[in-house]
C-alpha cells in the first residue's frame, strides 16, 4: 500500500483548513485536529468491522467508488456550519458522508461521538459538524487509494482491517468495544456491556479447579508476543516515509525499562533509546552541546501540521520524560535551504512550537519545554542533493538539565 488512510486524509488538509474549520466551529485548532483524528481512526474501524459482511460491504464499496478524487475543505466547512448553501456537488458528497457513518457506526453513532467528545474536548454540536466533515475526507481519501491500486471489493475489505489495526491507539477510550464484534451490537447498559448469562456448572472432582488456570497462564506469553508484534509493525509503518526520505535505518525492536516499571518497546537504534542512553549515563553532561534528531516525526508539506504517524513517537517522548521529572529540553526545528530564509525560518519556529505543544497536550509541563526554530541554519548534509534536504528538514532534542 502507497499510503496510510489517514496520510492521504492528511494530504487533503493543511494548517489553514485545520485553523478555517477551528474558526467556523468555535474551537481550539488542536482540539479540532485531534477530533479529526479520533474521527477517522473511528470511522475506518467502523467500516472494517463490516468487512465480512458482504452486503453491507458492496455498499461501502460502492459508495468510495463513487467518492470524488478531490473534496474542497473549505465549501465542507461552510456547509456543515449553515453559513452558506452549499453547492449541488457538495451536498451530494455530505450526504454520502452521512451514509459511510450509517453504515461504519450504525445505532451506536450517539455513544461513539460522546466518546469521541470526552476524549477531544469538544462540544457535541462542533463534533457532529466536525464528523460531517470527515466522513467525505475520509471517502475521499479511501476512494484514491482504491483507484490508485485497483483493489477490488475482497482487497479493500482486507484493507480495511489491515489499516483499522494500525489505527487502534487513535481510538478515543472505550470506543474499541464498538468495533470488535461489529460496530451495531445491541447495548444493555451505558457501558454498552452484554450481562453474562450465569449458569451452575457440576464442579468435576476429578480434576482440580485449579488445573484450568494453566492455560490461562499459557496464553499470557501469546498475547503479550501478538501485542508486540502490532506494535512494532505501527511503528515501523510510520517510520517507512522518513526511511524513504534518507533516515538511517532503526534496528530491530529492544524492551526499554523505566522508573517505575515502565517498558518501551523501540527501535535499537531510534531516537528514543539514544536519549535514553543520554538521560542514564551520569559521564554525559549537559554542557556538552549534544541533539538528538526525532526520527519519526513527520508534518505536511510546507506545513507545521504534525501528521498522525508523529503520535507514537511523542507519545513515547512523553513517557521518557514523565519517568525523569527532573529532565528538561529543547526543541529545536530546522529546514532546507530552498526558499525564503526568512519564510523557513519562521517554520521551523511554527514546527518546533508544535511539537512542545503536543508535548503539554501530553501531560509534560511547559516549564520544561523549550523550543527554537532555526530555519536553514546548521545542515548536517548537503543541500544541493534531495536525500541532504531531507536529512536536513529535521526536528531535534537537546537535554538541557537531568
Amino acid at each position: 500500500m502507497a499510503t496510510s488512510t489517514l496520510s492521504s486524509l492528511f494530504n487533503l488538509l493543511d494548517s489553514s483548513s485545520i485553523n478555517e474549520i477551528a474558526a467556523r466551529l468555535g474551537e481550539p485548532a488542536q482540539a479540532v485536529s485531534r477530533g479529526l483524528e479520533s474521527s477517522a481512526a473511528s470511522l475506518i474501524s467502523g467500516l472494517a468491522g463490516r468487512a465480512s459482511d458482504s452486503n453491507t460491504m458492496n455498499q461501502i464499496f460502492r459508495l468510495i467508488l463513487q467518492a470524488p478524487s478531490d473534496v474542497n475543505v473549505s465549501h465542507l466547512a461552510t456547509a456543515v456550519s449553515g453559513a452558506d448553501r452549499p453547492s449541488a456537488a457538495t451536498s451530494a458528497i455530505l450526504d454520502s458522508g452521512k451514509k459511510i457513518m450509517s453504515l461504519a457506526f450504525g445505532g451506536d453513532q450517539p455513544s461513539i461521538l460522546d466518546a469521541i467528545g470526552k476524549t477531544t474536548g469538544l462540544r457535541a454540536p462542533s463534533l457532529t459538524s466536525l464528523l460531517g466533515i470527515c466522513a467525505p475526507l475520509v471517502m475521499t481519501a479511501l476512494g484514491r487509494m482504491v483507484r490508485s491500486d485497483r483493489l477490488s471489493q475482497d482487497q479493500f475489505g482486507k484493507m480495511l482491517v489491515n489499516e483499522s489495526a494500525g489505527m487502534q491507539n487513535l481510538l478515543p477510550a472505550g470506543v474499541q468495544r464498538y468495533f470488535q464484534h461489529g460496530p451495531t451490537e445491541p447495548a444493555t447498559s451505558d457501558l454498552n456491556v452484554k450481562p453474562l448469562s450465569i449458569r451452575t456448572v457440576p464442579e468435576s472432582r476429578g480434576t482440580p479447579g485449579w488445573l484450568w488456570l494453566i492455560p490461562a497462564l499459557l496464553l499470557i506469553p501469546l498475547l503479550l508476543w501478538l501485542f508486540n508484534r502490532e506494535h512494532d509493525k505501527q511503528i515501523m509503518r510510520a517510520a517507512a516515509e522518513r526511511s524513504r526520505s534518507g533516515a538511517v535505518d532503526l534496528g530491530t525492536f529492544v524492551v526499554r525499562t523505566l522508573p517505575g516499571n515502565v517498558v518501551l518497546n523501540v527501535p535499537e537504534a531510534g531516537m528514543e533509546s539514544r536519549l535514553l542512553a543520554f538521560i542514564q549515563d551520569p559521564t554525559q553532561s549537559t554542557n556538552q552541546v549534544r541533539w538528538i534528531d526525532f526520527d519519526r516525526l513527520l508534518f505536511n508539506t510546507d506545513s507545521a501540521q504534525l501528521r498522525p504517524e508523529s503520535q507514537e513517537q511523542l507519545r513515547n517522548i512523553a513517557t521518557i520524560l514523565k519517568a525523569y521529572p527532573d529532565v528538561h529540553v529543547k526543541i529545536g526545528g530546522y529546514t532546507d535551504n530552498t526558499g525564503d530564509a526568512q519564510y523557513n525560518l519562521r517554520l521551523s519556529q511554527d514546527r518546533a512550537d508544535n511539537v512542545v505543544a503536543e508535548l503539554v497536550g501530553l501531560g509534560i509541563a511547559s516549564d520544561r519545554l523549550e523550543a527554537q526554530g532555526y530555519g536553514e541554519q546548521y545542515p548536517v548534509a548537503d543541500n544541493a542533493t534531495a536525500e541532504g534536504r531531507a536529512k536536513n528538514r529535521r526536528i531535534s532534542m537537546r537535554v538541557t538539565q537531568k
